[in-house]
């Protein structure tokens, strides 16, 4: 017999947005019956946008005490809170055992890394008065969780400093990697890319951890008869227009080829995948770095920063120094001298491949289980 999971969440974000990406693929296989042993009872969550008081009406007292009523009516069922914003959503002396997802601990754990280019804030190391208090609603509700469940092990080495007593269990991204799905049968070419070009691909926002900055100092290192024929593609949300307007504006200095994409849909993402030569991928600092193991399910090689924890995903020879600029430069060399660029990379289908759907439920049901 299944055991039934009460899946909640703060605001109903989107897919489009990673946290939730996450959510709604926990809320599918459960649904499906992809996690053996255990099955939806039902999701909590909350309409998003309005002002500021509604919204601080809504997460302190009116959607608790919505979870409060879900947790007495689902009194055999596990509750689950799918990301840490919303761990202070775990009850008081609650009855059901609770887990919650640790997607990272950027903001309860702020620091920063120094670059080439100076410190990049990993964080906000200043929150205002009502965001502490936020932040330290959630520390006592993850502290009130019976066990977390940490999408990497450089995460869940952070949890276990902060709680050396709590349960905490790694069950990293699954993907599907086979059957119908976008990432394995092949889609058509983006309008806006030319084979005569490389095309290379980052996705993320302009957020300083991303470092869309430094891929740009890396291509206008590239030598002088490569740089015209190179593209960098950015996809995903532009954190605002003076970000963008900055980066424009240093590519057209270093007369790098810089395409503004913008978001797309899932199936949108994967043919920039499929079709261009390589995912750049130079972040510093993520909880799991879910755009090289889609690139890589899709048969796209990918270039890495060594960094956690999207180098525990990546095979260690696509793994690059964070700040080595002649490093990059050479991999983008090399990735430009090869035939055939677009097939898909064998190295790529093999390392996603160990990140399949089946794994992620194992791991995901034997930390159920341990409740």
């Amino acid at each position: 017999m299944s055991r039934q999971v009460l899946v909640v969440r703060g605001g109903a974000l989107p897919r489009s947005s990673g946290l939730g990406r996450a959510h709604h693929d926990l809320v599918e296989r459960l649904e499906e019956g992809q996690v053996d042993g255990y099955t939806l009872s039902s999701v909590v969550e909350h309409e998003v946008g309005g002002g500021a008081f509604t919204r601080w009406r809504r997460r302190r007292s009116e959607h608790p005490q919505r979870v409060l009523k879900a947790v007495e009516a689902n009194a055999d069922s596990i509750l689950h809170i799918t990301d840490q914003e919303q761990a202070h959503l775990v009850p008081k002396n609650c009855e059901l055992p609770v887990s919650v997802t640790i997607h990272d601990l950027f903001h309860l754990e702020p620091r920063s890394i120094q670059t080439s280019h100076g410190r990049v804030n990993i964080g906000n190391r200043s929150p205002r008065i009502l965001r502490r208090q936020d932040l330290s609603h959630i520390r006592r509700g993850l502290a009130r969780a019976d066990l977390l469940i940490c999408i990497s092990e450089a995460t869940a080495d952070e949890a276990r400093e902060l709680w050396p007593d709590k349960a905490i269990a790694v069950v990293p991204h699954g993907i599907d990697v086979g059957g119908f799905d976008p990432y394995s049968y092949p889609l058509p070419k983006p309008d806006g890319l030319d084979y005569s070009n490389v095309n290379l691909l980052c996705v993320g926002s302009e957020e300083p951890r991303k470092r869309i900055d430094f891929l740009v100092e890396v291509l206008g290192s590239l030598p002088s008869h490569l740089k015209g024929d190179v593209i960098l593609h950015k996809v995903g949300s532009e954190s605002s227009q003076k970000s963008k307007d900055k980066l424009s504006k240093r590519a057209k200095e270093l007369s790098v080829n810089l395409r503004w994409v913008g978001r797309l849909s899932d199936i949108d993402l994967c043919c920039y995948y499929q079709h261009c030569d390589a995912l750049l991928f130079p972040s510093v600092a993520e909880g799991f770095g879910l755009p090289p193991l889609e690139a890589m399910a899709s048969g796209c090689p990918v270039r890495v920063a060594d960094m956690p924890a999207h180098n525990e995903v990546t095979p260690e020879e696509w793994l690059l120094p964070h700040d080595g600029i002649d490093d990059w430069v050479d991999a983008i060399v090399e990735l430009a001298s090869k035939d055939g660029r677009r097939q898909p990379n064998p190295i790529a289908l093999k390392r996603a491949a160990e990140f399949n759907i089946e794994r992620w439920s194992a791991a995901i049901s034997a930390a159920w289980s341990n409740l």
